[in-house]
């Protein structure tokens, strides 16, 4: 699978004076291919976030386009975009997104329930909380649970549709060495079996891991 931004660009209004706007992301191209695993790094508010809520179908760009395959995400409507993310794109995303009213373990089999009536893949989802050091915890809930536990978490449900794409947003924040390399050998490891994947963070050890590193600074990514 292959995901490609063309001419990808993304604006924001201001509430103050002067100038209107502001550009977050100037326009840029990119390719991320089946087996890829690339990073980009770059200081915060320089537009990495943005960057990859534009490439998981999130963030409706101002210009440009992206295509999953030969698929246009932007000119699919809501109910076609949320299937497709739901099948095709694994997220990690910055910040809490677990439901409170659920158990780590539903939390991480929410995704194969959203569109199917197969059974949930339990044991699947139970291995993946072993891989990431939270198997203990599959019947906590979220509100239980640490800032790095909840990361670790979203790290399980991402993959557990097995993605075509991955997208992950500081996959690693708040966690310790040991499960910093854990996480980052997952998502290598996913890389290896043939996803594509992308890596937004500032951790150094994450270099190591990657086929290509880039740098986003002001809204513009370089080699």
């Amino acid at each position: 699978m292959k995901l490609t931004a063309k001419e990808l660009k993304k604006d924001f209004p201001r509430a103050s004076k002067g100038s209107s706007y502001f550009t977050a992301v100037y326009p840029l191209d990119f390719t991320l291919r089946s087996g890829e695993m690339i990073e980009i790094t770059g200081r915060s508010g320089s537009g990495k976030s943005t960057l990859l809520n534009m490439f998981s179908g999130m963030l409706t760009p101002t210009s440009g386009k992206v295509f999953l395959d030969e698929t246009d995400l932007y000119a699919l409507d809501e109910k076609a975009l949320s299937r497709l993310r739901n099948e095709k794109i694994g997220l990690i995303p910055q910040g809490h997104t677990a439901l409170l009213s659920l158990t780590v373990l539903e939390n991480v089999l929410l995704p194969s329930v959203l569109y199917s009536k197969e059974q949930p893949p339990q044991e699947k989802a139970k291995e993946l909380l072993e891989k990431v050091g939270i198997a203990d915890l599959m019947n906590a809930r979220p509100n239980e649970l640490s800032g790095g536990e909840l990361r670790r978490m979203a790290v399980a449900r991402a993959m557990l549709m097995n993605p075509g794409v991955l997208l992950a947003d500081e996959p690693t924040a708040g966690l310790d060495t040991e499960n910093i390399l854990a996480v980052l050998g997952l998502l290598r490891k996913a890389a290896d079996e043939g996803t594509a994947v992308l890596l937004v963070t500032h951790e150094n050890e994450a270099a190591r891991f990657a086929d290509q590193v880039l740098t986003m600074d002001a809204g513009k990514v370089s080699e």
